[in-house]
């Protein structure tokens, strides 16, 4: 079963520029935008910035082709307010219901996804998800400066891959630690390879905005310690080999990234991860860090050690600031 999942369902890289190729324009819409639509399905919500960055083309293009876009119903378009700066706007792009109906006819989405997971209002759930998408801009950097790398995301929200049995994102994880069940689903999950090397590293993701507790004494909160301690459970348990199968590679082991929002949450949360010295899989960043340096920068606290210096996710020889 897992074979034939992983066989038969494949991220947006490859899979929609085929669909693009292919199509016929429809209500006036041209491919380019149709590009954009189906960018939008993936992402949820993005920048004008964002999308520059993703497609490498001018803010100027974006502007006209997201205007466009608007004026046709076909998105929605808001002014971001959630903590910026004063004197400076930001507007943010995601697939207006009629949008959304369009790449449903179009059959290029599913047409049984509710409309609801494409339209995001909680301005805590849109800044989390800007986060996540900017550590998807900065991830695809990486094999434009080391070209031997390749990099494959993998959203807990695309549309592009079929939902398991139950319903759940394909990146949900399940398990029992004896009398304990045991569920999560990752913000992503992502491979580096390197081809020259033939080595390859397994990551998972989780974008923190600071919102969720570092304790509890209930062990099914939803905090940051429940995750670690979830989340080493899943190492243990070898779980993670499943992905194997989409990447063709052998995995003993991953690491988990934590990018922050403010250096101040990834100190406490560094504190909570170098208490146990298992935890050295996880990694931990804040987001001034990323922007400032890359993800190929120095920028990782293993294990949450502050005391020591920090690492690349590329290693000591590929390491770069871009």
């Amino acid at each position: 079963m897992k074979q034939r999942e992983y066989k038969c369902h494949y991220i947006m890289k490859a899979y929609y520029q085929k669909i693009i190729d292919s199509l016929i324009p429809v209500e006036r819409i041209s491919k380019k935008d149709l590009d954009l639509l189906l960018l939008l399905s993936e992402y949820l919500v993005l920048l004008n910035e964002q999308i520059a960055q993703i497609r490498a083309i001018g803010l100027r293009a974006v502007q006209k082709r997201i205007n466009k876009l608007n004026q046709k119903g076909l998105i929605h378009l808001r002014t971001r307010s959630y903590k910026m700066e004063k004197g400076r706007s930001e507007f943010i792009s995601s697939l207006s219901e009629k949008g959304v109906k369009l790449l449903q006819n179009e059959n290029l989405i599913d047409n049984k996804i509710h409309i609801e997971k494409f339209t995001l209002d909680d301005p805590y759930n849109i800044e989390h998800e800007l986060l996540l998408n900017w550590f998807r801009v900065h991830l695809n950097l990486l094999p434009m400066k080391i070209r031997d790398l390749t990099t494959d995301f993998i959203s807990s929200t695309t549309p592009f891959l079929l939902l398991k049995n139950n319903g759940s994102a394909l990146i949900s994880e399940n398990l029992k630690q004896d009398d304990r069940f045991i569920e999560f689903i990752p913000d992503g999950v992502f491979s580096i390879i390197n081809k020259e090397k033939n080595k390859s590293l397994l990551f998972f993701l989780e974008v923190d905005l600071g919102t969720e507790s570092l304790k509890s004494s209930s062990s099914n909160s939803n905090n940051i310690a429940a995750k670690i301690k979830n989340y080493r459970v899943y190492f243990q348990s070898q779980k993670y080999k499943r992905y194997e199968i989409r990447w063709n590679k052998t995995f003993n082991g991953f690491r988990l990234l934590f990018l922050t929002n403010s250096s101040k949450r990834k100190e406490n949360i560094s504190k909570l991860v170098s208490a146990e010295r298992s935890n050295d899989f996880i990694w931990i960043a804040d987001q001034h860090e990323m922007f400032e340096k890359g993800l190929g920068g120095k920028i990782w606290a293993r294990g949450g050690n502050l005391s020591i210096a920090q690492e690349s996710i590329l290693g000591p020889r590929l390491a770069f600031n871009s």
